[in-house]
């Protein structure tokens, strides 16, 4: 899933953070990644040993853990290793919504364990125009009568106080660029992510972030209060790893749900 950006953005905090601790040469703490996403099959689980950079050596992946539990609602389903580092995983999952999940696992001695709750989606997702028309740019000439296009808002239904974010992103194989002046610059098609915030609609800015012609996909992500802790902990850029925020009794990471819906909208040559 490509909301898995905020993980590496908490993994090279977690690093920065350990230059300011003393006397931790000695750490070994478990890191622990995982999404669970509605109506999905249960992804690969992620972890992860923190130490201090003043260690004398990398520890080598947590890849004998054993047994990593997930239960759902009374029903215990063990993780097997899946022969890459660090990575665990049950086929016979399928992630379902408004359900409670819980992870554990013995670590160093101690009890790993966390638990998530798998949120609804966001309901009666709707978008003001399913096309809209750009002019494309092939000499400065076209930048005289070019039109500016109205925002194009993005709406949907969902419980008060809960946390929501929006990925906008041009999905076609081959799209061509609007503006054909830099063309030849090779640029890359931008992709849209909104903070998480509890508003229940986006403007998308047709002139400034749609670049490119073609199918457009637009992905509402609802999330939990612990995602959103994360990420807060991570824009605030916190310099402890103690005080780094996570759900994960006795470690460090995130175990979160997730759910989402998905509306599409086309960009055509005017």
């Amino acid at each position: 899933m490509k909301y898995l950006y905020l993980f590496l953005a908490f993994n090279l905090l977690m690093v920065t953070s350990c230059e300011e601790i003393n006397e931790l040469e000695t750490v070994d703490e478990l890191f622990v990644q995982g999404y669970l996403q509605a109506d999905k099959m249960l992804p690969p689980i992620q972890f992860k040993r923190v130490v201090s950079l003043d260690a004398i050596e990398a520890l080598a992946p947590p890849n004998d853990l054993s047994p990593i539990i997930i239960t759902e609602d009374g029903q215990e389903y063990i993780l097997e290793f899946l022969g890459e580092d660090g990575l665990y995983g049950n086929a016979n999952l399928l992630i379902e919504a408004e359900r409670t999940y819980t992870l554990e696992v013995a670590y160093n001695g101690k009890t790993i364990r966390a638990i998530t709750y798998v949120p609804e989606a966001p309901q009666m997702l709707r978008i003001s125009d399913q096309v809209i028309r750009r002019t494309e740019i092939r000499d400065f000439s076209d930048l005289q009568n070019i039109t500016i296009p109205d925002p194009i808002q993005v709406d949907w239904m969902g419980q008060e106080g809960s946390f929501y974010f929006v990925q906008v992103e041009n999905i076609e194989e081959h799209p061509d660029p609007i503006n054909q002046l830099f063309a030849d610059s090779g640029f890359e098609r931008p992709v849209i992510r909104t903070e998480p915030s509890t508003d229940l609609f986006y403007l998308i800015n047709a002139f400034q972030e749609i670049t490119f012609f073609g199918r457009y996909q637009v992905v509402v992500y609802r999330v939990n209060p612990e995602y959103v802790t994360l990420y807060e902990s991570n824009e605030e850029g916190s310099g402890v790893l103690n005080q780094i925020q996570t759900n994960i009794e006795n470690g460090y990471g995130i175990f979160t749900g997730v759910n989402q819906a998905t509306i599409e909208f086309e960009v055509r040559k005017q």
